[in-house]
Formats: C-alpha cells, structure tokens, sequence
C-alpha cells in the first residue's frame, strides 16, 4: 500500500532559490545608488548656495585660510551628506507596512510579509553599510532626532544609544528600553529560515537588560526587565526570560537570578541572609 501511494504522490518540484536572490542583490545596487545620488545631490544643492562653496578655487589652497575655508567646506559637506542620507532612508522606508509576523512555507507562492522582509534588508544594509562620506550614520542613528526617526521607521524602536552598532538583523521588527547594553558580536534577528518555512516574530527587550558579547536572540524573543544574558550564549526562539534573571549556555536556560538595577549589594546580602534564615527556621 505504501509504495502505491508512493507511485501516485506527484513530484515536488523543487525550487531554486538562485535567481530570486540574484534579482534582490540587483535592487540592492539599484536602492543603494539611489539613497547615495539622492544625498549628493541633496548636498551639493545646499552647499552651492553658500559664499564659502562659492569662493573655493585651486589658487586659495596655497595659503592657510584659504585650505582653511576648503577643510570647513569639505567637513560641511560631509555632515550635510551624513543627514541627507538618513533622511533619504526615512523617505524610501515610509510606503511601506512592516511585516507580519508568522510561519511562512517555502515551498508554496511567497508570502507578502516575506517580500517586504527583502526589500526591508535592502534598505538594512544600506543603514547599516553605508558609504562613504557617510561615515557618521551609525552615530546619528543613536542620536535624538535622528533615533527617533529611524526608530519609527527602519528601527530598532529603542529608547538606548549605542556607541557600536549592535548586530540586528531585522531591526523593524526589534523594541529596546532604556539603558540597554549589547555586547560586542551579538546578534539579534526577528526571523528563522529552515529548508521549508521561515518564522518571523518580534524580539522586545526591556529596560535595564545586559546582553553579553557574541551572544544570540533568535525570533519572537522576550527579555524582561534587568535580566543578564551570558557571553556567547543562545536563546532559542520564543523564549520568555523573566525579570532580573541570569541565562547562560548553548542553547540558554535559566542559571539563577540577579540583583535588580539600582539595588545596592549590601541591601540584596541582607534580603538574601533573611531569605535564607527564614528557609532554615
């Protein structure tokens, strides 16, 4: 019987993958051009009205003011293109809603919510990889206005700067509180490719949360308030680390607990000798 309906189970035609990523890579020169001759043009558009762009010549190089007024130009220049590149990203992320969370098939037509997953990486990368002059993005990002503006659209929606770029890999789909660190190599991702599905879920982690370096927070991930997440350790997804809570290891399980932030550690001994006094009673 078995074999039988082997024999009749049509073939799964199997899907190539190849041409599809080659058509992203293709937008993403095309999106990465456009956000780069956007903010160029942008600059030179408003440094043309200025006297100092204007009075620039190869002839007043050869004293100091005037290799002076050509560094000014030039460090202008490269602020006013650091701005316009963020704010061209804010305009190309703002049509578009951000994806809905759930299990995709692969092996089915793509989802919607995956097609703008792409095209949201697209616009990632070009935040996150951005050319040069725009050397100062990532400081912007972590900088009022300009993280609030990017939090409401590329994200992550966080209320922490970041002195390095923390590795998010879907930050539009990533909420962080206050006074939160992120080691150096962690990596945070809103989705989990296996051979036939992808699950894309939101990761929030809350105020106070001190994430160790190389550590990694899968999809639909949430860290509560003052919890600690070891070096190198991995949180499978959908995991719930409660409130003050220490997670180690490979995958991550609960260790123990934490004092929590703002508590002195003279204050958690007593609490923790009464605790104990109270058990031995």
């Amino acid at each position: 019987m078995s074999q039988t309906n082997a024999r009749l189970a049509p073939p799964t035609k199997e899907r190539n993958a190849s041409p599809g990523l080659q058509a992203l890579l293709l937008l993403d020169i095309w999106i990465r051009l456009v956000i780069w001759s956007v903010a160029l043009s942008v600059t030179l558009l408003v440094l043309s009205r200025t006297e100092a762009a204007r009075s620039l010549s190869w002839n007043s190089l050869m004293t100091w003011g005037g290799a002076w007024n050509f560094s000014v130009t030039a460090t202008n220049f490269i602020l006013l293109f650091n701005v316009a590149y963020v704010l061209t990203l804010v305009v190309l992320r703002l049509p578009f809603p951000r994806p809905q969370s759930g299990v995709y098939r692969m092996d089915r037509s793509i989802d919607r919510s995956i097609l703008l997953a792409a095209f949201l990486a697209v616009l990632t990368k070009a935040r996150f990889h951005a050319p040069f002059p725009a050397i100062f993005v990532s400081h912007l990002a972590s900088i009022m206005p300009f993280r609030w503006m990017l939090g409401k659209t590329l994200g992550p929606s966080t209320k922490s700067s970041f002195f390095l770029d923390p590795n998010i890999i879907d930050p539009w789909g990533v909420d962080v509180g206050k006074n939160v660190t992120i080691g150096f190599g962690a990596t945070v991702t809103c989705h989990l490719q296996e051979r036939d599905y992808i699950i894309i879920d939101r990761v929030v982690i809350e105020d106070d949360v001190n994430i160790g370096a190389y550590a990694g927070i899968s999809c639909g991930v949430h860290i509560k308030k003052g919890a600690v997440l070891e070096p190198y350790a991995a949180v499978k997804p959908r995991t719930i680390i409660g409130e003050n809570e220490l997670w180690g290891g490979r995958p991550a399980f609960k260790k123990g607990m934490v004092r929590p932030t703002g508590t002195s550690q003279r204050t958690t001994t007593e609490q923790e000798a009464q605790a104990e006094a109270k058990s031995q009673a």
